[in-house]
Parts: structure tokens; sequence; C-alpha cells
């Protein structure tokens, strides 16, 4: 037996509703209204009704089913939609979550209004419009940045992108999620984040250095020369590391390389040990001494043999100039840094030329890291 028209059927639930049911009317011709795909102006301006004056006396219970049948529903007048999305958060995040029907409007209207748990869930709403993710942009958290960041169906602008990675400094879960995204977020993007990143992230950052210390070879701009490091104080160094005396080897590699004691802390502690690998090749360190730093770093006694393989082969396979270009990079980022000049400059050739011809002693600030796309092959 078919269905009763919408009309008739609220008419037949109106009828047959006592006090002790009429608390759930609502649900009930929600079902009913849902059970049809199709609905004429009248029939459609009648439920708009129905919401406006019972909504409010539901139900919580009730009000949650509500807004779960009508999220999947195709066509929820806009007063409705409306009500149900500026309703306390049980309600509202099942229309956020699953609704295919909240327009770009109704979606910015809820951004200018909505709490922190609103925005977080709009932000993670597939191919969201581009207004949408701007508007929240200036509305969204620091912690809130991450649900916009895992979001892959959409594509982030320039200008969201310079502005998440501002705020992923320190933020390794963010920082993680925008080097997760391969479309939008560029290689060397993820520069300043080179700490904070995973290993995978890493390898991108390392592919963008190498490609930028491609093009500083190509436009012939000179090599610093790392001078050799003093014998007495690599030996040192590597009796520290025997001694896992990570004062002492921190503040001789700060002389070796101009880098703060602890900053270089940091570097030793970090479990991935990525960046001590390009530090040390910056360092001007040789492999033995290098293999015995990377052996006798990290958050263990000793690092594993397959990490110490790992690292080391890194260390062997990044150049010197990319090496210095992340280490210059780093230099330039802390306030207090040591600036004195620790290398002489020499061209391509090995010439040396004089620093205030070339502007590339240490007291300058390194040049912008020139912009290089990823090589997706």
């Amino acid at each position: 037996m078919a269905s009763p028209p919408f009309s008739s059927g609220i008419f037949g639930l109106v009828k047959g509703t006592d006090g002790a049911r009429s608390r759930s009317l609502l649900r009930e011709a929600t079902e009913l209204y849902v059970s049809e795909p199709v609905h004429t102006r009248s029939e459609v301006a009648m439920y708009e009704e129905l919401v406006a004056q019972l909504l409010k006396v539901t139900a919580l219970q009730d009000r949650v089913r509500i807004a779960t049948l009508l999220a999947d529903y195709d066509e929820v007048p806009a007063s409705v939609m409306r009500a149900l999305l500026h309703d306390i958060f049980p309600v509202s995040s099942v229309m956020i979550e699953k609704s295919k029907s909240i327009s770009e409007g109704q979606l910015l209207a809820l951004v200018a209004t909505a709490s922190p748990s609103h925005l977080e869930m709009i932000a993670a709403r597939k191919n969201l419009q581009p207004a949408v993710v701007e508007a929240l942009l200036g509305r969204l958290r620091t912690d809130g940045l991450s649900a916009l960041a895992a979001n892959l169906s959409i594509s982030l602008p320039p200008s969201a992108v310079r502005m998440m990675v501002e705020n992923a400094r320190e933020n390794p879960r963010l920082a993680r999620q925008l080097a997760a995204r391969i479309d939008d977020v560029q290689d060397t993007d993820l520069i300043d984040l080179f700490l904070d990143l995973d290993s995978r992230g890493r390898r991108r950052v390392i592919q963008a250095l190498e490609i930028a210390a491609l093009r500083e070879f190509a436009a012939r701009r000179p090599l610093p020369r790392v001078p050799m490091p003093d014998p007495d104080k690599v030996t040192t160094l590597a009796r520290a590391c025997l001694q896992r005396n990570t004062e002492a080897m921190s503040r001789i590699l700060s002389d070796f390389t101009g880098l703060d004691a602890p900053f270089l802390v940091r570097l030793l502690a970090d479990p991935g040990g990525e960046p001590l690998s390009i530090c040390l090749k910056a360092a001007g360190l040789d492999s033995g001494i290098a293999t015995r730093v990377i052996l006798f770093s990290g958050v263990d006694d000793t690092r594993n043999y397959f990490d110490v393989k790992r690292l080391v082969d890194l260390y062997e396979m990044v150049s010197l100039r990319s090496a210095l270009l992340l280490v210059d990079r780093w230099r330039g980022a802390l306030p207090s840094a040591k600036r004195t000049p620790v290398h002489v400059p020499q061209t391509q050739t090995g010439t040396p030329v004089r620093s205030f011809a070339t502007g590339a002693g240490r007291d300058e600030r390194p040049e912008a890291m020139p912009q290089a796309r990823r090589d997706r092959a």
C-alpha cells in the first residue's frame, strides 16, 4: 500500500497526537517528510512551520535523529538547515559532518559564529569551496588548522600555505600533515619545518635543498670552504661521544658550525637523526668521526645498526653545498646565534677570494632559497 502524501500524513499525525506524544511529533513528521523525494511548496512551508514551532521543545535524542534523517536527504529547506546548523553540538555536528545539501552561504554564515569544535568539523568536510577555506583560515585556532591540513579533498591557496607553515613551527603534527600534501605544498615550503617533520617530509626537504644547490652551482655562486676542524677538538669530541657527554659534544659542534649549543643538543637528541647528519657534513667532519657522533646520538645509549647505516649514507649522499644551505638557514633563524665567520669563501675552482667581494661571509644573512619544484617522476 502506497504511503499517503505528506500533507495528509501530517494531518493524521496531528489528529492522533496526545500530550504524551507531542514531543515526538516533529521526529515522526520528519520521518514522513524524508519518505517522499519531492514535495510541493505548500508541503515544504508546512514542514518549515512545524520545525520552527517544535524544534526547541523536541528532546535532544529526537533532534539528533531528525538531523540524521535530513543529512541524507537531498532537498532540506533552508530555514530547517539553518536551525539545525545552529543547534547545540550533538545536533549540528551530524549535519556538518554528513549533510550534502549545505550551501556555501550557509557554511560561511556558520563559520562567522561557530565554536572551535564546529570549525574543525567544517574544516574536515569534503570539497570545501575556496571562499569557505579562506573564511576558516581567519577563524581557526592553531590546533584547529590540523583538520584543514589533513583534508586532502581541498586545494590550499599559496597564502594559506604560507600562513599554515608559520603556524607549523614547533608543531610536529601540523608540519607532518603539510608534508603529506603533495599537490599544493611544495618541497621548498617545508624547509623551515625540517626539524618537525617525519622521515618522509625530511626527504622532500633534502630533495629541495639538492635542487637549490644545483642551481647555485649552475649560477657559479661561490661555495664556502669549510676549514679542517681543529684535531684537538676532534679528539675531545670523540672522547665525549664515548662518554655520552652531550653537553661537551654540543659545545664542540657549536664551535665547528656557529650554531648555538642548546640547538645542537636538540639535534643530538633528535630520534630520526637526519638534521645531525646534515650538520656534521656542514661542519667538515670526516666520515669516521661523523659515524661515531651518529652512533652515540639519539635518545638511547647508541643507535642500532640500521639507523647508523641510514644516517651515514645520508651524510655521504648529501652535498656540502646543500648542507651549508640548511645550516645557514638554521643560523639565520636563531636570534642569539654566533655570527662570526667560521670559513673562508672560495670560487668554484677553489681560488680564495675576499669575502666582501662575494658577500658569502657568515655575517651576512643567507639568500632566500630559490623556488624549486619537486620532480614528481
